[in-house]
Parts: C-alpha cells; sequence; structure tokens
C-alpha cells in the first residue's frame, strides 16, 4: 500500500493526511499540556490540603503561657513530619517565641512572602507562598493566623517543592509515551480513512482511463451519493459527445462515399488521348487522395478517443442474408450463417453492413447453388469468410478483383467498386480482405475485423 507523502500537497489524499496529522499532533500536544497541568493541579491542591490539616491540628492544640512562649497539647509530629530535614515542617510563631515540628530540629523557616488577599484574611484561611528553609531548602508554603488567647500566631507548614513537581513529572513520564502510541494510531487511522474516503474517486479515475483506452463507453453508478452528480454529469456528456462524433462522422463519411464513385468514373474516363499530359488525372488523384485521407480521419476518430463502436455481427449477416435472398430470389441459392454468437466487432454498424453487404452481394451473383459464411475468433480479430460455389478467379486476377472499377466479368451488373471500397474500410479500422480460390471451386473472401473488448 503506497502511502502519500505528507508533503505531497498536489494530491487530495496528501493533502487531507498532511492538514490531519498536523491537526492530531497539535490536538495531542495541547492535550498533554492540559493533562500536565491538570496533574500539577491535583497533586498541588492534595499537598494544600495536606499541609492545612497539619495546620489546623496546630491551631486546635496551641495555648500562649503566660510569659508568651507557646505550648502544645500532644504530639503533631506525624509522619512526614517526624523525618529530619524531611521538608516536610511546621511552625508556630509569636514575637520571638517559636515552637516547630521535629523534622525541623533547630532550623527554622523565615516568614515567606505572601500576596495580599483580602478573601483570605477576612476568612482566616491559610495563604500559598514560596520560600525556603533556612538551609536553602526549597519549600512551599501554607501560612494561617489564628488568635490564642487575644494573641495574634503565626502558623505555617511547608512541603519540599519536589512534592508538587515530582509526581506531575512522573504522570508526563507515563503521559508523553501514551501520547505518542496514540498519536501513532491516530496517524494510521487518518491514513486508512482517507483512503477508504477517496477510494471512490479513484474507481472513478480508473472508468475515466477505461472510456479513453476503448474499454468501456459508460461510468458505472457512484459508490457513494455525492458522486451521483458527477457520474450521472460526465455519463451525459459522454452520450452526447458520441451522439456529435457519431453524426459528424456519418455525415463526413457519406459525402466521402459520395464522392468515390463519381471521382473513380472520372479517372477511369480519362485516357492518353482526352488527357495527353495526364494533369487532368493527377487532379483526379490528388482529390482520390484527400477524399481517402479526410474518410480515414473520419473512421480514426470515431473508432478511437474511448468511444469505440459495439457491433454485433451475426444479426447483421442475418439481415443481409434476407435481403440478398430477397433480391436474388430467382437464383434459388442455399444460404447458412455460421458466424458464432455473441461477437462483437469495434466498427459502426454502417460500415459492417457496407462491407459484408459488398462481399455478399458478390457472392451471390456469382454462387452456383449455396453461400456459406463463417466466423471465427483469432486473437484479437474476428475472421468472416463468405464462400460461394461460382465460378471463382483465377489466382493470377485476385488482386485485380479489388482493384477500383475493375469488372472481371462485364455480363453481370455492377460497376466494380464493392470489393475495392470493403476492402479500404476494413483497412481503416485495422482489419484486411483477402481473396482466395475454395477448395472445390468458387470464391472464399475473408474479412478480419478488429473485435470490440467486452464492455460492462
Amino acid at each position: 500500500m503506497r502511502v502519500p507523502l505528507l508533503s505531497s500537497r498536489r494530491t487530495i489524499a496528501g493533502r487531507l493526511i498532511a492538514f490531519s496529522v498536523l491537526y492530531a499532533a497539535a490536538a495531542l500536544l495541547i492535550a498533554s499540556l492540559v493533562l500536565w497541568f491538570i496533574v500539577a493541579a491535583v497533586v498541588r491542591e492534595q499537598v494544600d490540603q495536606r499541609l492545612d490539616m497539619q495546620i489546623d491540628a496546630v491551631k486546635s492544640a496551641l495555648s500562649v503561657n503566660a510569659d508568651g512562649s507557646l505550648a502544645l497539647a500532644g504530639n503533631l509530629d506525624g509522619p512526614p513530619f517526624d523525618r529530619l530535614g524531611s521538608g516536610w515542617y511546621w511552625q508556630a510563631r509569636v514575637g520571638e517565641h517559636r515552637i516547630a515540628s521535629r523534622s525541623l530540629a533547630d532550623g527554622s523557616v523565615s516568614d515567606p512572602p505572601r500576596p495580599f488577599d483580602w478573601r483570605r484574611i477576612l476568612t482566616g484561611d491559610p495563604q500559598p507562598a514560596e520560600g525556603s528553609s533556612d538551609r536553602g531548602q526549597a519549600l512551599h508554603f501554607r501560612v494561617g493566623q489564628v488568635f490564642v488567647g487575644g494573641v495574634s500566631v503565626e502558623v505555617l507548614a511547608a512541603a519540599p517543592r519536589h512534592a508538587l513537581t515530582a509526581p506531575a513529572l512522573r504522570a508526563l513520564s507515563y503521559l508523553i509515551p501514551a501520547m505518542v502510541v496514540l498519536g501513532c494510531c491516530l496517524v494510521v487511522g487518518i491514513v486508512l480513512q482517507v483512503r477508504y474516503g477517496l477510494a471512490p474517486l479513484r474507481t472513478l479515475s480508473g472508468q475515466l482511463s477505461e472510456i479513453s483506452a476503448g474499454r468501456r463507453r459508460d461510468l458505472s453508478p457512484a459508490e457513494v451519493e455525492d458522486l451521483d452528480p458527477v457520474v450521472n454529469d460526465i455519463n451525459r456528456l459522454l452520450d452526447d459527445n458520441r451522439a456529435r462524433l457519431q453524426e459528424t462522422r456519418l455525415q463526413f463519411a457519406n459525402l466521402a462515399h459520395g464522392l468515390k464513385t463519381p471521382v473513380a468514373s472520372l479517372y477511369l474516363a480519362l485516357d492518353d488521348k482526352n488527357d495527353p499530359g495526364r494533369e487532368a488525372r493527377q487532379l483526379v488523384e490528388r482529390i482520390d487522395r484527400k477524399i481517402r485521407h479526410h474518410l480515414g480521419s473520419a473512421r480514426a476518430v470515431a473508432a478511437g478517443g474511448g468511444l469505440g463502436f459495439e457491433t454485433e455481427v451475426r444479426p447483421r449477416v442475418n439481415d443481409l442474408l434476407q435481403v440478398m435472398s430477397a433480391i436474388y430470389v430467382d437464383r434459388k441459392l442455399a444460404v447458412a450463417n455460421g458466424v458464432i454468437d455473441d461477437v462483437v466487432v469495434n466498427c459502426s454498424p454502417e460500415d459492417v453492413d457496407e462491407v459484408m453487404g459488398a462481399i455478399i452481394d458478390n457472392a451471390f451473383k456469382w454462387a452456383a447453388t449455396s453461400i456459406v459464411v463463417k466466423g471465427v475468433r483469432e486473437g484479437k480479430m474476428l475472421l468472416l469468410t463468405v464462400e460461394d460455389d461460382g465460378p471463382g478467379i483465377d489466382a493470377g486476377r485476385l488482386a485485380e478483383a479489388v482493384s477500383p472499377g475493375v469488372r472481371l466479368d462485364e455480363t453481370v451488373p455492377g460497376h466494380g467498386f464493392g470489393l475495392s471500397i470493403a476492402q479500404e474500410l476494413v483497412g481503416l479500422f485495422g482489419g484486411k480482405l483477402h481473396l482466395k480460390q475454395r477448395e472445390g471451386g468458387g470464391l472464399a473472401a475473408t474479412v478480419a475485423f478488429p473485435l470490440s473488448i467486452t464492455l460492462p
């Protein structure tokens, strides 16, 4: 599976993936920061609650002696305030008198600066502060005031600064790998989502390529409703284009065919007596080349560009045999159609009728008792053979039989252009016409038509 590059802005998939990945990365980064701040706030709140509980305990156990010294009823040095230098300290002070936790020992905590807060002053709630001990240890404080015996006593409790940062950093050490894994999962999901979402467009693009290559005529119904208007519009344009091209091609081909016979007759009418310098014949040849060139271009354009024809051969041959049998009913010929069923060629129905009509008409003129039409596939071509049991043509004159205006037997009606036009039409579609003597007498005319790829 090829994943579009994130920097590939020339593809829709690349743009979608790049934007989605950047957006997901930014969202994960912001989410990680928010979660880290939340964890840090929760840890700070828990530490503050622990310190406030210690302050309340000290307040409830404090008393002031007559000399102004402080006394404490009971032991309030439970863990972690009992470990020397732990950073978990409490201290009560009034004037020069002080009482502190066992963990502080002979040390002291200076009165940390506190932000001015009217609400906390009025309610007596402890205030936060940051400072250090006399040993330089970074501390986080909670400081409160209490009146004992009419004396204002300052009570503070402290926790080491790392008690706030260490849990948050540990949470971050788990959070970062989790976010990385989540980001990788999101990237994979984004790629799969984009590929799945754009799959109908890739299908549509493939079908358009098949239309251009001539392997398909129309787009299949879209896999998603959003593309239905696009598919319908493209199919409508294809139909309109085919109709216009077919109409133009037929008009041009009819004009070219209408000119071919008079031009050929004019050429045959010229000889060394009435055209001693061959100037007129050269002009007629130029006209004939122009007609052939433009007729060939019209046929090639009609068959190319993804607008190839589909003509089922057997029904066309059946129709031609019925028409010719009616025309030559007095001949009482036995006719057989051996063309295989469901075979389709890349030629217009008119061209198939014209080519096969000329050959079948020739067979009806010369057959003695029977005519057989056969059709077999050979590679990418369909070989159609029309056999008759007539007198046939001498091997030395087979090439002459397809020359324009040449009639090998003047006793039979005709102009001598049927086989030559048939050979030219077949050549325009990449096929060919081949004449040979039939075993047992008669003529076998084989036409090679290009097969049409089966369309959906």
